[in-house]
């Protein structure tokens, strides 16, 4: 590890909003600096089925909408990780299941000394204007650095 590097892993949360793009961009200058490789992640949010997503034509199963949530998340990491790998950078893939700042704020704590590089908004709309932003959670809770692009 570089001398100068007081962290041994970036974790990229990403949702394929145009903030976890910039997060994406800045994450790779963190690694170019440092020399340190980066994790691509993706919480699926584990909640209920909403009805909105019953909707549609044909009759639409649970465990159609959950596999729909799962390859989404999937395709997301994957593109995320493909545009940093093209760059040269060493990146692994990570999908996770539950809520999305928890589930990230526990993986910092698995992963010895990272830094956290998240878009300050993603994808949820109403939901974060009432729960509060993943982006907020992570920084208040997470026991390391957290860079938040906006």
């Amino acid at each position: 590890m570089n001398q100068n590097t007081f962290y041994s892993r970036i974790l990229l949360p990403v949702d394929g909003s145009e903030t976890a793009k910039r997060a994406r961009r800045a994450a790779a200058d963190l690694s170019r600096m440092s020399g340190q490789p980066i994790t691509v992640l993706s919480v699926i949010v584990d909640r209920d089925i909403m009805p909105s997503e019953l909707m549609g034509p044909g009759k639409i199963s649970t465990k159609d909408i959950q596999e729909s949530r799962r390859r989404e998340a999937q395709a997301t990491v994957k593109a995320a990780a493909d545009a940093l790998r093209e760059q040269g950078l060493t990146v692994d893939e990570e999908i996770l299941v539950g809520d999305p700042a928890q589930e990230i704020i526990q993986r910092t704590r698995e992963v010895d000394a990272p830094v956290v590089v998240i878009g300050r908004r993603g994808l949820t709309g109403f939901r974060e204007l009432v729960m509060g932003s993943v982006s907020n959670k992570v920084v208040h809770y997470a026991e390391c650095p957290v860079l938040v692009i906006n």
